[in-house]
């Protein structure tokens, strides 16, 4: 406990001196700077993004989680930490051998034909170094920092101690609920740190993206040398992107290289629902004939298939003028919360779809859309998922890099291609909506049944007393039956509608006629109950 309070002491030291020397003399002020509670015109924000660089790995980490959260910090703010490249220091490269060497448990010279002593990248969590394996693989080596879960946790437990100090002084900050980022920050940067973890998204990546497009690849790792600490990987030899300098010297196309990356990325969310979360232009090779490497797999986001739905769902809303197909899309994705102002929410929905509903996706911006979609979750007060975080802070960084590529480029004309849906497709999510909808009705009389029950063990009273649960089952049958001829009937009707669009006119003669049986049976058992 006393060594615990000393290290937090020294590192809180350590901080503060920092911080005088940029001319900031309190650590508390400059938090409140970040979550821009208090606007000190000394500090700008290019300034605090500037001032979490300099103070080392645990903060340049704490701005990236703060830049997908937009609910609590300004989006003048975020612009910047959106910024927030892991270019730090290298540590010595004999303390780097050290940690190799431990891991391995045997000399350096077992495993490495050589190793240039000079880091090729040096980043918050890890450096990296070329090398060259004794079976002859060229390889990128890639070990993570000394000590670093151990500053990770004494930061995050500073972080915290500061944040009590301004809850104790400032209801806004309690309202925040700034704690529940720091813990974020901890897990974040903890799974991010663990190699192993890495390996496991390499994998899925290659799996992926098996046979989409030769002129896009994901390095391979080598098993049988990596661990937690330690990853080593197929080098890449090309350059990062830069500036256009870079792509004219090799004579490439700078607007190809932006569709590949483009389609890459909206394959990996709309088809995939497992994509690279931090695309930055540091996270791009460009090899020599062109072909776009995609590199440092340790931060990713997920999209279940529900949610990709909900995405779908709020771009067919925008595009035919749906207000109240939108809204559930904010509903859906769980971000209305007790404090949400739904009027203000209704209105900026309103006000959005009229503004693109008209526009076509080429004439789309996709960052600004972003950036406008961050207003209104602060504006209304609403929670934003960890999975629309990520991905709001991938599309920003995706454009950023192709900026750099072809400015005049727009990634948003190429989401045609991922939305466009398949006619069987279309059908699969019918019939699955249909499944789930006949499943949940005939469960519910057991579900019921067992409520009973449950009730009556716990001796609980009810003022709701049902005289005979077996007439309640026999009544939901019925209710199934029924729901299950209007779901299959207007299946069909619209299946054979989709079937005559792709000119397969017998199938949906088929499906037409069916559904129309369908229908006489469903009007039939209804008058007959009249």
């Amino acid at each position: 406990m006393l060594n615990q309070r000393i290290r937090l002491y020294r590192r809180f030291k350590e901080i503060s001196l920092e911080l005088s020397k940029l001319g900031i003399y309190n650590i508390y002020e400059y938090f409140k700077a970040l979550f821009g509670l208090e606007v000190d015109d000394r500090v700008k924000p290019q300034r605090i993004r500037e001032t979490l660089e300099k103070l080392g790995p645990s903060f340049i980490k704490l701005g990236q989680v703060l830049s997908i959260r937009p609910d609590i910090i300004p989006q003048s703010i975020i612009r910047e930490l959106i910024k927030l490249q892991d270019n730090v220091d290298p540590v010595p490269f004999d303390v780097i051998k050290d940690i190799i060497e431990q891991e391995y448990k045997r000399p350096i010279e077992d495993i490495f034909l050589e190793i240039d002593p000079i880091p090729v990248g040096s980043a918050s969590i890890s450096q990296v170094y070329r090398g060259r394996l004794k079976s002859g693989e060229e390889v990128a080596i890639k070990v993570k920092r000394p000590n670093l879960e151990e500053l990770i946790n004494t930061d995050a437990e500073l972080f915290l101690n500061i944040v009590s100090f301004l809850e104790k002084h400032s209801k806004t900050v309690k309202e925040l609920q700034i704690k529940s980022v720091i813990h974020q920050y901890r897990q974040t940067t903890l799974r991010e740190a663990d190699f192993e973890i890495e390996a496991n998204n390499i994998s899925t990546f290659r799996k992926n993206f098996k046979g989409f497009n030769n002129k896009f690849y994901i390095p391979t790792y080598f098993p049988q040398y990596s661990t937690k600490n330690v990853l080593v990987l197929e080098y890449i030899d090309g350059f990062k992107i830069g500036s256009k300098e870079d792509i004219d010297k090799y004579n490439l196309n700078g607007k190809l290289l932006a569709e590949i990356i483009t389609d890459t990325y909206y394959k990996m969310v709309f088809n995939d629902g497992f994509y690279h979360a931090d695309p930055h232009p540091g996270n791009f090779i460009i090899k020599k004939d062109g072909t776009v490497c995609l590199i440092d797999f340790g931060m990713v986001g997920t999209m279940s298939k529900d949610r990709k739905k909900l995405l779908y769902e709020h771009i067919f809303a925008v595009v035919n003028k749906n207000s109240e197909l939108a809204l559930n899309f904010y509903e859906g994705m769980g971000m209305i919360t007790e404090k949400t102002d739904l009027e203000k929410l209704e209105t900026y929905v309103d006000f959005f779809i009229d503004k693109y509903h008209n526009k076509t996706l080429s004439n789309i911006n996709l960052k600004d859309m972003v950036l406008e979609i961050i207003d209104l979750v602060r504006d209304c007060n609403l929670k934003l998922p960890t999975s629309l975080a990520y991905l709001g802070k991938a599309s920003i960084g995706l454009d950023g890099v192709i900026r750099v590529l072809d400015s005049s480029f727009n990634p948003t004309q190429r989401l045609t291609n991922f939305l466009t849906k398949n006619l069987s497709d279309r059908l699969q999510e019918l019939f699955e909506d249909a499944a789930n909808t006949m499943s949940f009705y005939y469960h519910l009389p057991m579900k019921l049944d067992r409520l009973i029950k449950l009730l009556d063990i716990e001796r609980l009273t009810l003022r709701i007393v049902f005289k005979d649960l077996e007439e309640l089952q026999q009544f939901y049958q019925k209710q199934l039956i029924r729901l299950i001829l209007t779901i299959l009937s207007v299946g069909m009707l619209i299946s054979s509608a989709l079937f005559y669009t792709a000119k397969k006119e017998q199938l949906g003669d088929i499906f037409l006629i069916s559904s129309l049986i369908l229908i006489s049976s469903l009007f039939y058992r209804l008058i007959r109950k009249l």
